[in-house]
C-alpha cells in the first residue's frame, strides 16, 4: 500500500514533464562533446529489439541518426515512443531513430514484455542496452535527454519534444538546424559577473531564455563570486515564474491548474505555454532572472521585491481573488459500507487535503473543493468514474459532487 504525505506531494508538484534519474552523482565532463563536434562511434554497442540487424553508426552518416535516450520509470520516454515508432517507418529512408538505455537487457526485456501500452501500439524501435559510451559523450542527468547527427556531426542536443518530421526532414534537407539546447550541467550568468568585480553592491536581470541553462524556478543562495545574496530563475514562462514568487509570499494547498489562471491580457500564448508546445515555446518565450542583493531578507520580503520587479520589468500587475468555477466539490454524508467489487487495497491519502491534490493532479475532474477538512486517512482503489469514487468515499462520509464553488484564482494582468 502506498501512503502519501505532503512532502510527497511538494516533489510530485516539482515534476515538469521531465523524469530525473534517481541518484544524481558526480559526472565527468571530461569527454562530453558539444554541438558542431565530430562525433566518433563506439566500436560496437550492445543492441536488443527493432529489425535484429545489428546496427552500425559508422554507416549511418547519410541518414540522420536520432539517439532518444531514455529510462523504464520515464513516462514521458514512454508516452513518446509511439510517436518516434511512426516517424521512423515513415521516414526511413533518411532517419534512424535509436532508443539508449543504461540497463541490461534482462531489465529492458522484462520492461518491454510487460509494458500494453508499448505492446499496443507495435512499438519496435532499436534499443541500446547497457549504455556507458554515449552517455560519457552526451552526459545528462534527466530523460528524455536527444541528440541529432547527421553527417558525421553532433547537429543538436536538445529535448525530446523537438523529435518532429519537420524537423527531420530540414536537418536532412540543409545540413544543420537550430534547436534549444539542453544541458543539465550548464549555469546562469545573465550578468556576466566575474571575480574582478569587487565593489558590486547589488543589481538586478531579466532577460529571455537562456540556452544551455537548465530550466530552475526561484531560488536563494549565496553567489560564490560576489558573495552577496542572489535571486534567481532560469527559463520558465512568466506564469511559472510569477506562480513561484507568490508561492513564497503565500504558501498554497492546491494544485496551480489551468482553471485557477486568469490572463487579463492581449497575448494569453506570451505568459504559459498553453497549447503545450514545449522546447520551441520556451526558446521564443522563457524569462531569466537574477538579482543580487548586500542584505538578507526573508523568504516572503524577497519574494515581494521579486514580484515588484517582474510587475514593473514585463508591464504587468499580479494578484489573488476568489472566483466561481466548476468543481469537484467534498461534501460529508452518511456513512456506508462499501460493497463494490473494485479491492480497495489501493492508494492511501493522509487526508481529504491530500486527497485534493492527488484528483486534481489526475485532471480526470474539474478543480477539487474541500469541504470536508478531514484529517482521516483515506484508501481508495481503482476507479473510472465520479460513481465508483463515490461509492469507496461513501464509507469515509465523504461525497464528491460536480457543482459551483469560489477556488482561489492567480490573476495576471497587463498594465496600460
Amino acid at each position: 500500500m502506498k501512503y502519501i504525505t505532503v512532502n510527497a506531494l511538494t516533489c510530485l508538484l516539482m515534476i515538469m514533464g521531465i523524469c530525473a534519474h534517481a541518484q544524481i552523482k558526480k559526472v565527468d565532463l571530461s569527454l562530453a562533446i558539444k554541438v558542431g563536434d565530430t562525433f566518433v562511434p563506439p566500436s560496437a554497442v550492445q543492441q536488443m529489439r527493432g529489425t535484429g540487424k545489428l546496427i552500425d553508426l559508422n554507416k549511418l552518416k547519410q541518414k540522420v541518426v536520432i539517439l532518444d535516450f531514455f529510462d523504464t520509470y520515464c513516462g514521458t520516454c514512454i508516452q513518446s515512443m509511439p510517436k518516434l515508432q511512426k516517424l521512423q517507418e515513415k521516414l526511413k529512408d533518411k532517419v534512424q531513430i535509436i532508443t539508449v538505455g543504461w540497463q541490461d537487457q534482462a531489465t529492458l526485456n522484462k520492461f518491454y514484455d510487460s509494458n500494453a501500452f508499448l505492446k499496443e501500439h507495435q512499438v519496435n524501435l532499436p534499443v541500446i542496452y547497457s549504455d556507458v559510451y554515449l552517455k560519457e559523450r552526451f552526459p545528462h542527468q534527466s530523460v528524455p535527454h536527444v541528440v541529432f547527427l547527421y553527417q558525421g556531426k553532433v547537429q543538436a542536443i536538445t529535448a525530446g519534444d523537438v523529435i518532429t518530421e519537420e524537423n527531420i526532414l530540414s536537418l536532412y534537407q540543409k545540413g544543420s538546424i537550430d534547436l534549444p539546447l539542453k544541458d543539465d550541467f550548464g549555469k546562469g550568468n545573465l550578468m556576466g559577473i566575474d571575480k574582478n568585480t569587487i565593489h558590486l553592491k547589488g543589481t538586478v536581470s531579466l532577460s529571455g531564455y537562456q540556452n544551455g541553462v537548465p530550466f530552475e524556478s526561484f531560488r536563494r543562495g549565496q553567489d560564490s563570486i560576489t558573495n552577496l545574496q542572489k535571486t534567481s530563475f532560469y527559463n520558465v514562462s512568466v506564469y511559472s515564474a510569477v506562480m513561484s514568487t507568490w508561492a513564497k509570499i503565500e504558501k498554497a494547498d492546491y494544485v496551480p491548474r489551468p482553471e485557477r489562471l486568469l490572463l487579463k491580457v492581449n497575448d494569453p500564448n506570451r505568459y504559459d505555454d498553453i497549447a503545450n508546445v514545449g522546447s520551441s515555446w520556451y526558446a521564443e518565450h522563457a524569462i531569466s532572472y537574477e538579482r543580487l542583493d548586500a542584505i538578507r531578507r526573508t523568504d516572503s520580503a524577497q519574494a515581494r521585491i521579486v514580484l515588484d520587479d517582474l510587475h514593473s520589468f514585463l508591464g504587468i500587475r499580479t494578484y489573488k481573488k476568489m472566483q466561481k468555477m466548476e468543481c469537484l466539490i467534498l461534501k460529508p454524508c452518511p456513512i456506508t459500507l462499501y460493497t463494490g467489487q473494485e479491492s480497495l487495497k489501493g492508494m492511501s491519502y493522509n487526508g481529504t487535503a491530500v486527497l485534493a491534490v492527488m484528483t486534481d493532479l489526475g485532471r480526470q475532474f474539474p478543480p477539487v473543493l474541500d469541504k470536508v477538512n478531514s484529517k482521516e486517512k483515506i484508501v481508495l482503489g481503482s476507479y473510472k468514474s465520479l460513481q465508483e469514487m463515490n461509492a469507496q468515499l461513501a464509507q469515509y462520509g465523504i461525497k464528491a459532487e460536480i457543482g459551483t464553488g469560489e477556488q482561489e484564482v492567480l490573476v495576471i494582468e497587463e498594465v496600460e
